[in-house]
């Protein structure tokens, strides 16, 4: 049984992971240039300190973004030149078959004596409860007698 049915889902998901990162990774760049370029122009010490510590933040977070990415691609590629092996068929077990023979009934030697003494909705005696003649009984009693 396959958890993924198709190599074409696989690669679209794939792609998309692919494209999001790659995205991530240019936006970060974008601010990372931002950053640097405006701690350059600025000459006062607190907003020089500041655009300094965003570009090393976004340097940070691109290092992890391309981490990331050479790890996706490195396993899709790992699993794509992986052979597909053909799946093995396992052997028919009849489940039932198995609970039979495992299935151990206890003694009820006991509850046999008690069974008189046991409520009647435990059992059920077609002749005993035959609900329609009852009804037909009470109608009987209901009926005017001629």
């Amino acid at each position: 049984m396959e958890i993924e049915g198709s190599r074409t889902s696989r690669a679209v998901s794939f792609g998309f992971v692919v494209i999001g990162l790659l995205a991530l990774a240019a936006g970060l760049i974008a601010i990372l240039i931002i950053a640097m370029q405006g701690a350059m122009q600025f000459q006062d010490l607190p907003t020089r300190k500041l655009l300094l510590r965003l570009g090393w933040l976004s340097l940070v977070l691109l290092m992890l973004t391309l981490i990331l990415l050479i790890w996706a691609v490195l396993r899709h590629v790992r699993y794509r030149l992986r052979a597909a092996e053909p799946p093995v068929r396992s052997e028919y077990v009849n489940a039932w078959e198995l609970a039979g023979k495992r299935f151990r009934l206890e003694d009820h030697d006991d509850l046999d004596d008690d069974e008189d003494d046991a409520p009647d909705k435990w059992r059920y005696d077609s002749d005993e409860h035959d609900d329609t003649d009852e009804e037909q009984d009470e109608d009987d009693e209901d009926a005017p007698k001629a």
